[in-house]
């Protein structure tokens, strides 16, 4: 027999939950997940539990996490508001880290930061109402590299110097030419 354990994550969160982990959230194949996850059920961490509310604020989703019915029994089902709390924070961390890379990818080949978010949220499913655009884009603005890298123009040297090479080897440019262009 399977159980479920709900757990409250931000919308867009439980759309990179979901995406990576399906619909109900199954860790079994997925050992580091799994064994965080066990470990919460294992060792709950009341730490902070009179800072969270009872219940995690209604603008929260709340997925559902398999497990086994061993699990159920052993260790119970559900977790503390404390580690929900830290389980939102490992995944929101992950799903941060792959938006900042996708919408830096497309941005460092030439796209406009309008564009690549718009890409990233229609390649990974995540709609308007998960993951709102100003949002992003605000995310990723405050934790950019501090410096521009535009890969087209890496490119574009690269080839160029290739390219001069390959003319200079075939006899077709001198040195003294390739050195100023």
């Amino acid at each position: 027999m399977i159980f479920y354990v709900p757990i409250s994550v931000k919308p867009y969160v439980k759309r990179f939950i979901e995406n990576n982990y399906g619909d109900p959230v199954d860790f079994r194949k997925f050992p580091r997940e799994f064994e965080m996850f066990k470990r919460m059920l294992k060792k709950p961490c009341k730490r902070f539990e009179k800072h969270y509310k009872e219940k995690l604020s209604d603008r929260y989703a709340v997925i559902d996490v398999i497990i086994t019915d061993n699990d159920f029994y052993r260790y119970g089902w559900q977790i503390s508001n404390t580690d929900n709390v830290s389980f939102g924070k490992y995944f929101e961390r992950n799903a941060k880290y792959m938006m900042r890379t996708f919408v830096g990818l497309y941005v460092s080949f030439g796209t406009p930061i309008d564009k690549a978010i718009e890409m990233f949220q229609e390649k990974f499913n995540i709609p308007e109402e998960c993951w709102a655009f100003e949002t992003i884009k605000k995310d990723f603005y405050r934790v950019r590299l501090s410096h521009d890298f535009n890969i087209s123009q890496c490119a574009y040297e690269n080839m160029t110097k290739i390219i001069g090479v390959n003319l200079t080897s075939a006899g077709l440019i001198t040195k003294e030419y390739l050195e100023k262009v």
